[in-house]
């Protein structure tokens, strides 16, 4: 900090040689202040820090690329409810008593994008789909399953 202060000190007595010696020349001191403030003005903007960078907009968030369906009698449930677009690994575990599949498709249709074998209880099957972002449907389509509750909805972003 002194050495700034010495600096500034000595920026400000060569920028006011000049006017200094006019003012003797010609007698009129009030212009040296003026020139003199004018001049200290622009330093102490050259010494002024500068100011702190703008914080660029945080990275979007990665989401998950993998998604667990829990099946049991009668519910799907999904390990988390949004998942990244582009490839999406997703895990079928039958957690039930009875035997289950899964069907995945664009919400609001039964066109099936990826299905499962379906399932004895306690096993599990994993499958690689590609998923724009949209919303998707779940379900088991096992005869009744889906009317019992075996549907869900995955949200892709």
């Amino acid at each position: 900090m002194r050495g700034i202060a010495l600096a500034l000190v000595a920026v400000l007595a060569i920028a006011a040689w000049p006017a200094a010696a006019a003012t003797r020349k010609h007698g009129k001191r009030a212009k040296v202040h003026r020139v003199a403030r004018a001049s200290s003005d622009r330093l102490v903007d050259l010494f002024r820090p500068a100011p702190p960078p703008q914080d660029p907009a945080p990275p979007d968030p990665v989401l998950p690329s993998f998604v667990s369906v829990g099946a049991k009698e009668f519910s799907l449930t999904l390990s988390r409810p949004l998942v990244g677009k582009g490839s999406v690994r997703v895990e079928l575990r039958n957690n039930g008593e009875d035997p289950h599949n899964l069907v995945v498709s664009p919400e609001g249709t039964h066109t099936p994008l990826v299905s499962f074998s379906t399932l004895d209880p306690a096993t599990y099957e994993r499958k690689s789909v590609t998923l724009s972002p949209g919303r998707y449907q779940l379900w088991c389509s096992l005869e009744g399953h889906e009317a019992k509750g075996m549907s869900v909805t995955l949200r892709v972003q």
